[in-house]
């Protein structure tokens, strides 16, 4: 009995173990990946990092269907791979940069496709990693709670980022983990060789503009290079962000924008430039800038008040899509200087606009030595009423059209001053004078300006134009002469005018004489210079070049000169006798011919006759001259020393202009020149052959005709029979001549295109290369080919190198691509279209892309009607059908065992 239970035992222990496989094989997943992956763990130094696979399909894939890649991300898509773990620990390296996971299928799993996740920028610590989730938790809340899409970036399969819009009900979950940043590479398109083409409003969405000719859309498409995803396989895929473009643009139709450009009149930079304009800005006319709404709400302004300039203020609401012209002038009463303020216009949605606006203004005649002339310091009143919308300002205008009758009166004629001396440092006398107005208004007063008078209010103050005088009132104002005046008599007439109306005024006449001041009897004379001499003359010296000395009367009393003498030195006449003071007179000295050898000293004096008939001296001038013995010296210079013909093609018809070589006898002694030669330049005649000291004489140089080229550089000597010579250096290059590289258009070509052909599925990358398109140095008239646009359906034009393009097309057939070469000419600086071209072609095929389906495999017993099904698991089950079969005869064998016994 215990035997028959033994055996049981083991049977049922065998038949469960062979069960087993059959289990676990069933349960593997398959299939293409899809959903999201995540990343679980805070976005920090320290913390350790693993994939979530809740929301990624199929179901129950595991840490062991997938290998795995960790990259940091340093720039917008640079990648250095960190780790190949299952698991990754954030580094301080990985400091402020985005980790990427990329998950590929283990071969053999049953699995395609790829995941890809990415977390937020990874932060010092745990707590700012918390913060930076929690910011972006409450941005995502706020889009929620405004019925917002979040766009979120989606990383292609080939590395690009496409904008992706998801919504905001799934950014907000996961606080913990950095799964609001995640990328989802797994929406590639699988295209099957059965099914139907795409719709045609669905392939065109969000390519962009080309030129078609008879495209028909609905059976094939031309992708751009970036529109183009290639999935492990080199197969092209679409990613479906058409769809969601259409859908995120009909979103935006919805959405209220604030929008507004502001444009200056005549002018591309956007200033209102005023020029350069004097102190009186009343003629200033206005400028012009017109403001846009852009968007599609209405802008509301708010009141504008610039520093230095008059703007017009926008009062009605500005509609979308309308505009609206405003003026814009300079402030009555800008001091002189340069003024450059940036004016800007704001609306209540907190819309802003600016443009800059310049001025310059000038200061008053500068002729007048009187720095009271300066403009006042504080600027003029502005006017009381707003100028109309559509014209410009003027200071003339009045706000009322029917002005009352104005008129103006004045106490006094005429303010006569006592006499000032001269120097004064502030006027001692201030007289007064009263302005009434006598007509039936107020009147805005404008208070004269003058040379050489000042107007102050009573109280002292200056007086400045805008003061308001009701009817029947009047004001006092103090008049005094200004500061600085010089000798002479001063008369202006002042005149008090309105500002409403400028023939309205009164005038009143100022009149001061500035006298003389009595001074102290001073004379005195400056020499200049008071010391000269001639320390280099030489025995038998011809007349040297005199000294001019000038007198000046730096006293206060006119002085009568006396003319001056010499023993040593030739005096010449006076230029003038008697001086004024500050005046000025001059004479020469030069020591006298024929002084020997010697040191001679003397003095000059300068003085005049006093009124007793005594003279006295003013002034004495140091005068020497020292004369030494004459060594015959021979020297020899040329001017220039070096001459360069610059450079000459070989060939050249004529050779360069001569060009002219003096020389000089820098000596004591005469000199007799000989002929110069040369080898390869040709030498003129020598102007003159005999030289005295100081003489010069010249000659002329030039290259040889039909010299070959090379460099020629020769040393043309000047010599003389006193064995002394000069040379001049002579250089001219002659430059073999260029043949002009006139490009071949049979060389233009495309490479690239495949002989073998594409399928529907296919990236197709080629390139344009353009005869002589490698000329990196060209000379004038040379010829080459560049690319300029090429077509397959549609025509697409490139604009710059490189010249590559790719496409796909998704039906099959044969196909020609065409490329257009534009002829160019080198004209000396740039190269220019001469309006020829030339054309290259290429056929290719593209054929249908295979479905890829799996395959079963063959069963040793020859089984061809059912296969079983392939579940991905690849454990070998041959030891389970051993087992299997042992735990099969084990029973057979009880089951004999016991017929036998009984």
């Amino acid at each position: 009995m215990e035997r028959k239970r033994f055996l049981a035992v083991v049977m049922t222990v065998m038949m469960v173990i062979s069960m087993i496989p059959s289990m676990v094989f069933a349960a593997a997943p398959s299939g293409e990946l899809g959903g999201k992956l995540k990343i679980k763990g805070l976005a920090a130094v320290g913390v350790v990092l693993s994939a979530d696979y809740a929301k990624v399909t199929p179901e129950e894939v595991t840490d062991e269907d997938f290998t795995f890649s960790w990259s940091r991300q340093t720039g917008e898509k640079e990648l250095t791979q960190v780790g190949t773990e299952k698991t990754y620990t954030i580094t301080q390296d990985d400091l402020g940069c985005r980790l990427v996971l990329d998950l590929t299928p283990v071969d053999g799993s049953g699995l395609t496709g790829t995941l890809t996740a990415k977390t937020l920028e990874v932060a010092a610590t745990e707590e700012e990693a918390k913060a930076v989730e929690q910011e972006a938790e409450d941005a995502q809340q706020t889009e929620t709670a405004d019925g917002t899409e979040n766009a979120q970036l989606e990383e292609t399969a080939d590395g690009t980022e496409d904008a992706q819009l998801e919504e905001t009900a799934d950014n907000a979950e996961g606080s913990q983990d950095s799964e609001n940043q995640d990328v989802d590479r797994t929406e590639d398109v699988q295209q099957n060789a059965g099914n139907e083409q795409e719709d045609e409003s669905q392939n065109t969405k969000g390519q962009p503009e080309e030129t078609t000719e008879g495209t028909d859309d609905s059976q094939m498409k031309i992708y751009t290079e970036d529109q183009l995803q290639v999935d492990e396989n080199g197969n092209v895929q679409t990613d479906g962000s058409e769809k969601d473009g259409q859908a995120a643009g009909e979103d935006d139709k919805d959405k209220k924008t604030y929008e507004a450009t502001v444009t200056v009149e005549d002018s591309e930079d956007q200033i209102c430039d005023f020029g350069t304009v004097k102190s009186d800005l009343e003629d200033v006319e206005a400028q012009y800038v017109q403001i846009t709404n852009t968007g599609n709400e209405s802008l509301n302004f708010q009141e504008i008040s610039p520093e230095h300039f008059m703007a017009q203020d926008i009062i009605e609401p500005l509609s979308a899509g309308e505009s609206v012209s405003v003026w814009i002038q300079p402030r009555e009463g800008l001091e002189p200087g340069e003024y450059d303020d940036m004016i800007t216009y704001r609306t209540e949605e907190g819309i802003e606009v600016s443009f800059e606006a310049k001025i310059a203004v000038e200061g008053e005649d500068d002729s007048s030595d009187d720095e009271d002339l300066k403009p006042s310091d504080e600027p003029s009143a502005e006017p009381t009423e707003t100028p109309d919308d559509s014209e410009a300002p003027s200071a003339g205008d009045n706000a009322d059209a029917s002005l009352e009758a104005q008129s103006l009166e004045v106490n006094t004629g005429s303010l006569n001053f006592s006499d000032i001396e001269e120097n004064y440092t502030q006027a001692n006398e201030t007289l007064s004078v009263t302005v009434i107005n006598t007509g039936d208004g107020i009147i805005t007063l404008k208070i004269p300006k003058s040379d050489y008078f000042e107007v102050m209010n009573e109280d002292g103050s200056e007086a400045v134009s805008g003061i308001q005088i009701a009817k029947g009132d009047s004001l006092m104002f103090m008049v005094q002469p200004k500061t600085g005046l010089t000798k002479g008599d001063y008369s202006d007439t002042l005149i008090f005018e309105s500002e409403e109306d400028s023939e309205v005024a009164a005038q009143v006449t100022a009149e001061v004489s500035v006298k003389e001041a009595e001074q102290e009897q001073i004379t005195a004379v400056q020499a200049d210079p008071e010391s000269f001499s001639y320390d280099d003359l030489k025995e038998g010296y011809d007349t040297p070049e005199a000294t001019t000395i000038t007198l000046t009367n730096t006293g206060n009393t006119t002085v009568s000169l006396m003319q001056p003498y010499a023993e040593y030195f030739d005096i010449g006449e006076l230029s003038a006798s008697v001086l004024e003071p500050g005046d000025s007179a001059a004479f020469t000295a030069v020591p006298v011919t024929g002084l020997k050898v010697g040191n001679y000293l003397d003095s000059i004096q300068i003085a005049q006759t006093s009124s007793e008939g005594q003279e006295d001296v003013l002034t004495t001038i140091k005068a020497s001259a020292t004369v030494s013995e004459v060594k015959k010296i021979y020297k020899l210079s040329v001017t220039p020393e070096e001459l360069n013909f610059g450079k000459a093609k070989e060939g050249y018809s004529e050779a360069p202009e001569a060009q002219k070589v003096t020389v000089t006898n820098e000596g004591n002694t005469n000199v007799t020149l000989n002929a110069p030669s040369g080898k390869n330049f040709k030498i003129g005649k020598l102007s003159a052959t005999e030289l005295a000291p100081g003489e010069s004489c010249t000659f002329k140089i030039r290259p040889k005709a039909g010299l070959k080229a090379g460099s020629y550089t020769e040393s043309v000597v000047i010599d003389n029979e006193q064995q002394i010579s000069a040379e001049v250096k002579v250089q001219f290059t002659v430059k073999a001549a260029r043949k002009a590289k006139i490009a071949d258009p049979a060389d233009n070509k495309i490479t690239g295109i495949s002989s073998d052909g594409y399928t529907t599925q296919s990236k197709i990358t080629f390139t344009a290369v353009g005869a002589g398109m490698d000329n990196e140095s060209p000379g004038k008239g040379e010829v080459r080919y560049v690319p300029y646009n090429w077509k397959v359906i549609n025509t697409n034009s490139w604009s710059s190198a490189p010249y590559t393009a790719a496409f796909g097309i998704t039906k099959a057939g044969t196909y020609t691509l065409t490329v257009t070469f534009d002829r160019q000419k080198y004209n000396g600086s740039e190269w220019e279209n001469t309006g020829e071209q030339d054309t290259k072609q290429v056929n290719f095929s593209i054929t249908q892309a295979q479905t890829v389906t799996a395959t079963p495999t063959p069963q040793p017993n020859g089984a061809t009607a059912k296969s079983a099904v392939k579940t991905g698991d690849t454990t070998n089950i041959t030891p389970f059908v051993i087992i299997l079969a042992i735990a099969a005869g084990c029973i057979v064998g009880v089951v004999v065992y016991k017929r036998r016994k009984k």
